[in-house]
This record gives structure tokens, sequence and C-alpha cells, in this order.
């Protein structure tokens, strides 16, 4: 394995369950919508804004946080951002203001960015032959914690403050930290760039790789997609014809197990060279179930169900993405996350804010033809430039 001590193993594993717990971190909030609304006095769409908090947090983490990896050890990175997110998840457990709260959000975002440090530790580490399974090992993590996390924290809630549920995020995260410096293999030196230089290559591998941009563009919209939904999904569920409890909320949750078996998948398929594939299914399910929420706003098995197919949709792209722009820069592994992760939660980062605005204006109902437009839209780009990928693959040294 390139970059760390080939004495030893890289446990996958606990890279998967870091990712998960640190990304957990962005997604407790959903489904707690609602009484965090009620403690902070916020109407309509307002509470949307918080998770916008998150997100963009999340945005100026990953354009500082996560290139520092090519730079310094990864697995110092790791420790240390776990340490810093637990701080901020006792920052939001004890806020008290609106302003202090937004802020909180904001840094517990910047640092939830230890996620993708995860994943590009993985990517480094794994041989070229197995890297998309080694990258779906750590995603699957990464989703599971995405789905427990909206599951946990309404549960949580249901029985307890949800101040809670930040408290208990950071006694998990300082445990974590701790077995990050007792089994993560420390990485080998690595050339000493200054930070001004990581940003400027960052910059020079967006302008030079085409096929960074192109799956850049695919993951903003995708996510995008992700956030209109997951930022509005609570404030429908707790309103007529539902009427769910905030516990209710957080089990569909659950739904999203959905994503993290199509990442296993994806990551097989993305191995044998079927990007095409996999790309095309993801987008059409995406589109498909967006349609189905316009259709049907009665029937609480379908919203379950179009919530799995949703996510397993989105999920899906999100990993074809990744295990195509992984096969650029070896070495570059930071820089290439940090442009494509950039361009990915500024998708997230309108998502939310336009859903936010769509559903104070009408409803889940706009927010469901917003979410079509963007599924359909992804669809239309990848098959207009299908052709040229394919070119932009085969010039990068692989075959997809």
């Amino acid at each position: 394995m390139s970059g760390i001590d080939n004495n030893r193993k890289v446990p996958t594993r606990l890279l998967a369950i870091i990712a998960g717990t640190a990304v957990a971190n962005l997604y407790y909030l959903q489904p707690l919508l609602r009484v965090v609304s009620v403690a902070f006095h916020l109407h309509g769409g307002e509470a949307g804004f918080l998770v916008s908090a998150g997100q963009a947090g999340f945005v100026a983490g990953l354009a500082t946080l996560l290139p520092l990896g090519d730079r310094f050890d990864r697995r110092k990175l790791i420790a240390l951002s776990l340490v810093l997110a637990a701080g901020f998840d006792l920052w939001v457990a004890v806020a008290r203001g609106l302003p202090q709260l937004l802020l909180a959000l904001a840094g517990l975002g910047a640092f939830a960015v230890v996620a993708q440090v995860a994943v590009t530790y993985a990517a480094a580490a794994a041989p070229v032959q197995s890297r998309s399974r080694a990258v779906a090992t750590v995603m699957s993590g990464l989703l599971a914690g995405i789905v427990l996390a909206r599951t946990y924290s309404g549960a949580v809630a249901g029985v307890a403050s949800y101040r809670i549920v930040f408290v208990i995020a950071a006694s998990a995260g300082v445990v974590l930290a701790l077995a990050t410096l007792w089994w993560l293999p420390a990485e080998k030196e690595k050339p000493r760039l200054k930070l001004g230089d990581i940003l400027r290559t960052s910059l020079e591998l967006y302008r030079r790789e085409p096929l960074l941009r192109f799956r850049s563009l695919l993951g903003m919209l995708g996510f995008a997609s992700f956030s209109m939904f997951w930022t509005t999904m609570a404030l429908a569920l707790s309103r007529p014809p539902y009427h769910l409890s905030t516990g209710a909320i957080g089990l569909f949750g659950f739904a999203g197990l959905a994503g993290v078996l199509a990442a296993r998948l994806v990551g097989k398929l993305s191995d044998q060279g079927r990007t095409g594939f996999t790309t095309l299914m993801s987008f059409s399910i995406v589109a498909l179930s967006w349609l189905g929420f316009l259709l049907d706003r009665r029937s609480l098995l379908l919203f379950a169900v179009l919530t799995a197919t949703l996510d397993a949709g989105l999920q899906g792209a999100q990993l074809t993405n990744q295990s195509l722009i992984y096969r650029l820069g070896r070495g570059s592994h930071g820089r290439v996350t940090m442009v494509y992760m950039v361009n990915y939660f500024f998708g997230g980062l309108v998502g939310s804010l336009s859903a936010s605005l769509l559903f104070t204006a009408g409803g889940f109902f706009l927010v469901s033809l917003a979410g079509i437009v963007a599924g359909l839209l992804s669809l239309g780009i990848w098959l207009g430039f299908a052709g040229r990928e394919r070119r932009w693959i085969s010039e990068a040294g692989t075959v997809g």
C-alpha cells in the first residue's frame, strides 16, 4: 500500500466508523428541526437555515482542512479534527441564543470534514486494483452514519432533550480520536507543500482535468437534490396528512440503508469499469423518485419507499463520481477531493437554502418539482457528455 507504513495493515473498518461518526454531525439536526424551531422560536421554513449553517462550515473545512492531508499525516489530522468536532458538539448542546447555535453548527460542519479525510486516507493507501472497493467500504460507513444519525437523534430527542444528542456525540468523538492514534498507521513523509501551494495546485488540477470538472458538476447537482429533500422532509412529515412525532421521523433514516447497499454494489461495478451504467441508473432513479413525491403526497408507505430509492440513487451517483476522480493525481487525493467536495457541498448549500424558501412558499410540492428539475438536469448533462467522458477517462490512463 502506498503512503503508509507497509508493515501495518490499514483498518478500513475503523476508517468507516470514523467517517460515519464524523459525518453524522451534519445530520443529527434534520429530524429535530421541529423541536429546535420551537426552542428558538423559528417559523415556517426558517429552521432549514440551521442546516445551511452546518453546510457552510463544511465547505469552509473542505477548502482548508481537507487539502492539508496532502501535506501532513492524515492520522494526526483525523485525531485532532475529531477532538475539535467534539468541542463544537458540546457548544451546540449548551447554545442558548440563535447566533450561538449558528456559529456552533458552522464550526461543527467545518470539522465534520474529517469524514472525507478518512475517505482520502483509504484511497491513498489502497492498491489501484482495489481502490474503488476500499473507498466503497469507507463510504458505506459514511452512509451508515448518515442513516443512523437521523434515527439516533430522533430516538434520543423523543425521550430526552435534543441537547443530549450532541453530548453523546462529543463523547463518541473523543473515544474515536484515541482509537485513531492507537490503531491507524502513520503515513510516510510527504512533500513539504505550503498551504498556498496546495490551493494553487488544487486550482491547477481543476483547470487541467475535464473529468474532475465534469464529475464535480454532477456531484453539485446530486447533493443539491439530496439537501432539498432532507432539509424539508422533517417539516413535511410533521404536518398534515402525516402528523409524525420526532421519534417517528427519525425512523425514516433507516430508509437510507438503501444507499449503503447501493454503495457496495456501485463500488464493485466501478472496479469493473461500468461507471456509465451506474451513472445512468443512479440519476434515472433520482428523477423518478422525485416524480413519485410530486404525484402522491398522502401515502406514508410510498413516502418511505421513495425516500429509500432517492437515497440509493444519490449515493450511487456519489460513489461513481468518487471512484472516477480518485483515478486522477496519485499523491494528490486530498486536493482532488477538496475540489470535488467544495462543488458538492456548494450544491448542498444552494439546495438547502432554496428548499427552505420553496417550502415556505408552496410546501413540499414545490420542493418536489425542483427535485425533478435537478434530477433531469443531471441526467441530461451526463447523456450530453458521455462520449467525451469516455475519452477523458482513457486519457487519465483508465478504462471506463
